[in-house]
């Protein structure tokens, strides 16, 4: 086997990445690729983004919300923990989260919940008691009653720009996307394409997201 991609999927990679792509917690003030740090902070951003986007409600709607509770500094932990049910479907609701804001402030406070009980409020911690291994930390993860398979896939999509042993992952709707748009489905190959670079992976792994739901794949097919 090569090992490494066609000029032609490298070029189809990077159309992906550039016109597609998007940075973890993308439209938020926390979206700095320079800034971008396994900071507490940081990772229970994107463990929220992920809570939210596992809903079937849409993009823009998700974008708005994840700036809602960002906006209220709910991913400093202390802030989430001590907030109060209410408060929380207050914030949900200004960013126009109707169907699951009730829901979703109780399982905001039980992923707080279980963050300060067992990880002293910081989720790296979650990493380090995996041993840094994917499959025990998604295990780690469904601790919260919330975080299912979806949620667990769209975190390690964003986790890896600063979690790298997480890296590289994509996500099963996009490995199907990929294959779709005829780039293949081998990961290692792939991470060699965005020279191994882990928010680069993150761009590649969101932009597949991206064309898969804008519907755009023969945008890529026909290069």
């Amino acid at each position: 086997m090569s090992s490494s991609v066609s000029k032609e999927t490298g070029f189809r990679i990077d159309k992906v990445v550039n016109e597609f792509g998007k940075i973890p917690l993308h439209g938020t003030p926390l979206a700095k690729a320079d800034s971008l740090i396994a900071s507490p902070q940081i990772v229970l951003a994107i463990v929220m983004d992920a809570l939210i986007k596992a809903r079937p409600i849409s993009h823009h709607l998700t974008e708005k919300m994840i700036n809602k509770l960002i906006a209220a500094k709910y991913h400093d932990i202390d802030t989430l923990a001590n907030s109060s049910w209410q408060e929380r479907v207050d914030s949900l609701k200004e960013g126009g989260y109707n169907r699951y804001r009730e829901q979703c402030a109780t399982n905001l406070g039980e992923l707080a919940a279980l963050v300060v009980g067992k990880y002293d409020g910081d989720l790296n911690k979650l990493l380090k008691q995996a041993n840094g291994q994917r499959d025990e930390a998604a295990f780690l993860l469904k601790e919260t009653k919330a975080m299912g398979d979806l949620a667990v896939e769209i975190i390690f999509d964003n986790v890896q720009s600063v979690w790298p042993s997480i890296a590289p992952f994509i996500d099963s709707r996009s490995l199907n996307t990929a294959a779709d748009i005829g780039i293949g489905t081998d990961l290692s190959l792939l991470y060699s394409a965005v020279e191994w670079n882990l928010v680069r992976m993150s761009l590649f792994t969101n932009g597949l997201s991206e064309v898969r739901l804008e519907k755009r794949q023969n945008a890529i097919e026909s290069m």
